[in-house]
Formats: C-alpha cells, structure tokens, sequence
C-alpha cells in the first residue's frame, strides 16, 4: 500500500474511532469542500495539553486536499478561536501538493513539533512473531476490564476502556500472577487491523509483555482475514519502535505535527 492510500484510509479510521462513544463536550467536524477541503477537525475543550499527543484539539490533513488553498487555515484557525481553543495542531499526512501546504501552514503561524516524530506502521507479512515473557498474555472481556481499579497505565486507560463491548473491538492484558501489568488493544478497520492503547506498568517493563502484546493480536487479525496490520508510535519510545520493528512492521509515512498557540 503506498503512502498516500495509506494516509487516506488512516484519516477514516481516525474519524469512526473517534465516534465510537465520544464525550459530550468533544466537536467532531468533517469537512469536503472550499473552504476547508476534505480535512476533518476535532475540539475537545476538555483536552487541550501541552504536548500534541495528549491534545484532542487537532486538524487532520492529507496535503493540499480538494477544496484548499492558501486561506483554508486562517479559516481552520477561526474555528478554534470561536470555541476559546489556545492550542491546536494540525496533523499532515501524505497526500498531493505538501510544499503547498507546508507554505500556508507557516504563513499563518503555526511551527513543527521537532522534539520527536509520529511514523506510521505496516505489517503485511503472514508469518507468526517469536516472544518471550514469563507474563500470561490472554484476551480479556468486558467484565474483567470493567472489575479493573488499579490499571497499568491511567493515561491511555480511558481510551482503551472507550470501546469497550463495541464491535470490531479486542482487549488484551498480560497478567503477573493474577495482576494486570499491560494492555493493549486491536480494531478492525475496512481490511485493517489496528493495534492501539498499548501501556505497560513501569514496575514491570522488559519483560516482553508488550512484544507479547504484538503477536497475539496480529494471530488474532490474521485469523480475521485482514490484508494488513498497521500501528502508530513514536520516536522517543524506542521501545515501543523496536518492538514492532521485531514483529515485521515497516515504516510507510511520518506524519508531520505542527503547533498553534494564541
């Protein structure tokens, strides 16, 4: 799959993720047409963080998208302002005429995230992946997740307990002895499976949980019949990369993350 089909199919995944079971205070905008093009926008004021990962107030573009030109941010801009938004980012994947964009987006003010980078992920091989931990690595339900009070990670928990009982939703968890200590969940997406919400507990990194996280739900997404796995990370979770580099993921695009702030 080349980059830009890629990127378009991302965008729709990321907008039906985001309607499964959304807040009340979260905006869901998508747009086909002049003046904003076929971006699709999202406002949380609830969620405006410092850092582009953990802020919901976010543009998704695939470049120059029909019906954009030079004065679509400003536009997109003015959509923030009017909820009292003081920072959002816009999120560039591939797609026709970057330069352009890149141009417009630095005309109205807004500056790269450089700190780290935000590569997306495809597997496309039909092979198992090798791990090893002494954890116990299993599919949990939605009773064992709903019965959990300490989980291993409190900032991607709400996202990984958003879904569940959904369709096309699985839960994994790898256990030390009858406690929690990792999770991680897979979605399936028109002929994709998403691995997402992954976290482990500090207290017990390094002990291959997450590697094991990665195979079961890749066994589990071959059986589904998908065409390909995808998953998101980024740089600085070295980690988290080399991991799914070992599980036979490739690197098809780095989304380019730009900041605004008032």
């Amino acid at each position: 799959m080349n980059s830009i089909d890629l990127s378009l199919k991302m965008k729709r995944l990321t907008q039906w993720l985001d309607g499964q079971r959304p807040s009340a205070r979260f905006i869901r905008k998508c747009f086909d047409g002049p003046p904003f093009g076929s971006c699709y926008v999202t406002i949380d004021p609830d969620r405006q963080a410092r850092f582009a990962s953990g802020n919901m107030n976010r543009v998704y573009l695939c470049g120059a998208e029909p019906g954009m030109d030079s004065d679509s941010i400003r536009h997109v801009i003015d959509l923030f302002a009017a909820e009292g938004i003081g920072r959002f980012f816009v999120w560039l994947s591939p797609g026709p005429r970057m330069e352009a964009v890149r141009g417009w987006l630095g005309a109205n003010g807004l500056t790269r995230v450089q700190w780290t980078g935000y590569p997306t992920l495809c597997r496309s091989v039909r092979s198992p992946v090798p791990f090893s931990t002494d954890l116990e690595v299993r599919e949990v339900g939605a009773d064992e997740i709903a019965a959990m009070h300490e989980p291993p990670d409190q900032t991607i928990w709400p996202d990984y307990v958003r879904t569940t009982g959904s369709e096309g939703f699985f839960y994994y968890m790898a256990f030390d002895g009858q406690r929690p200590v990792a999770i991680a969940a897979l979605c399936m997406f028109e002929d994709i499976g998403y691995l997402m919400a992954a976290a482990t507990a500090e207290s017990h990194r390094r002990r291959g949980a997450q590697q094991a996280l990665i195979a079961k739900r890749i066994e589990r997404a071959e059986a589904l019949g998908c065409a390909i796995e995808v998953s998101e990370t980024l740089y600085m979770l070295e980690h988290s990369w080399r991991n799914l580099q070992r599980a036979g993921f490739q690197e098809v695009y780095e989304k380019e993350v730009y900041e605004w702030s008032a």
